[in-house]
């Protein structure tokens, strides 16, 4: 089941028993709704998926202009007449890609076929190529709809729990007290991820509480209950990433407090060493005089003696700042 065609990434036919067939770029150009439940997956970025979808002869205008606009990706579900536009946003599964480089899957589906788009990768067919091949696959539109949009929240799930695991390795750091010099660097880039991710899956559970609230003949009573399980899924996912962002602020202000404490501690130190060195500077200062009458400067061992004296005072005044506590 490979495609060979840039931007005719895959196109199944259904048989409605669980089993699909893989269909040339010709055999999607001459289906029939008769034939079956057709499935196709475009490239948008490719100019041959633009000219195809505008020379279909089953999309109307405005099909063919929502599936074309490549401006508007943001989540959203609408009705019209007896077809149903989704858009979602997944991950992006382009080699190196971010987790929160979230990009849009847009579907448009009818009773016997879905069509969806994309401009980055966006979803992958291995999982459910699997239950077509075991014939055990969606059997109908609606259950295409359905593992879609497991398949893209289970991604989504994915990436946060990796959150999740590296916020729980920072607050393991941070209690045992290894903080490292990269530690607050790590935590901004956390959150700018999740600050993402949160905007973007926003407007999804909305498209997605819109969703459950629509209905169209073909719409089974199971796809009901699918759609209110995703809406309710979405919406732990958005849960978890507002705790996400609450335990990432709340370790960075520990390490704010950590930095602070520390710099303090250093200032006191600081104080203590200036105050123990301030009379022995002033008696260094005072030695140093070119006079006449300065201690010790007709002694064979005055430098000895002197030197003795102020370690003696430096001695002293340590010891008075650990009995008093300063130390």
């Amino acid at each position: 089941m490979t495609n060979t065609h840039k931007w005719l990434v895959n196109a199944l036919l259904l048989d409605k028993h669980g089993g699909a067939q893989q269909l040339s770029q010709n055999e999607i150009n001459y289906w029939h709704p008769d034939d079956g439940i057709l499935w196709v997956h475009l490239n948008l970025t490719e100019p041959q998926a633009i000219q195809w979808i505008l020379n279909d002869n089953y999309l109307n205008s405005w099909a063919k202009e929502t599936l074309t606009d490549i401006s508007e990706s943001r989540p959203r579900a609408t009705i019209h007449e007896d077809a149903l536009l989704l858009v979602i946003r997944t991950i992006n599964l382009t080699p190196r890609s971010e987790p929160d480089d979230m990009v849009f899957l847009r579907i448009f589906a009818t009773q016997n076929r879905l069509i969806s788009v994309r401009l980055n990768p966006a979803l992958s067919f291995k999982d459910i190529k699997d239950t077509f091949n075991l014939k055990s696959g969606p059997k109908s539109v609606c259950e295409l709809i359905e593992i879609i949009l497991e398949n893209t929240l289970d991604a989504t799930v994915s990436a946060v729990s990796d959150i999740i695991e590296q916020v729980d390795e920072i607050e393991e750091e941070i209690i045992f007290h290894k903080i490292r010099p990269t530690l607050y660097d790590d935590l901004s880039e956390l959150m700018r991820r999740v600050v993402i991710m949160h905007r973007f899956l926003a407007p999804e559970r909305d498209a997605l509480d819109t969703l459950t609230r629509r209905n169209l003949p073909w719409f089974d009573k199971n796809f009901e209950r699918s759609t209110k399980d995703a809406f309710h899924r979405i919406q732990r996912i958005i849960e978890d990433i507002a705790l996400l962002r609450e335990r990432i602020r709340i370790n960075q202000e520990a390490l704010n407090q950590h930095s602070t404490k520390q710099s303090q501690k250093n200032m006191y130190m600081l104080s203590v060493i200036a105050t123990i060195f301030l009379p022995l500077s002033f008696l260094t200062g005072l030695f140093g005089m070119n006079v006449g009458g300065i201690p010790f400067s007709q002694e064979p061992y005055g430098l000895a003696i002197t030197v003795s004296f102020i370690a003696l005072i430096g001695v002293l005044l340590a010891y008075l700042f650990k009995r008093i506590g300063w130390l």
